[in-house]
């Protein structure tokens, strides 16, 4: 017996983020704020440690911040390769 076929979904995902977006300076600029918001907490949480003089906690979502961490890297990437790609288009004009 063959495989059957995927049934085709409705167009109910409308509400799905898109994979390409457009980026002002702006909009890096308040994403960069909130970086620094989520590191200040985290460099806070850091010092309260050390203040207490706990040596380690167990903590979940682990994975769920080295794969965060990860997608900002790339997005880095992506991001300088857009730059790069805009200003070689820009000077061939």
């Amino acid at each position: 017996m063959g495989k059957k076929k995927a049934a085709k979904k409705p167009d109910v995902m409308d509400d799905r983020v898109p994979r390409k977006e457009p980026y002002t300076s702006a909009r890096m600029t308040g994403v960069l704020e909130r970086i620094r918001e989520q590191a200040t907490r985290m460099s806070a949480l850091a010092r309260s440690l050390d203040d207490a003089k706990i040596d380690s906690i167990v903590v979940d979502g682990h994975a769920m911040l080295i794969r965060g961490l990860n997608q900002i890297e790339n997005f880095l990437d992506n991001a300088s390769r857009a730059v790069r790609e805009a200003k070689s288009s820009r000077e061939t004009l």
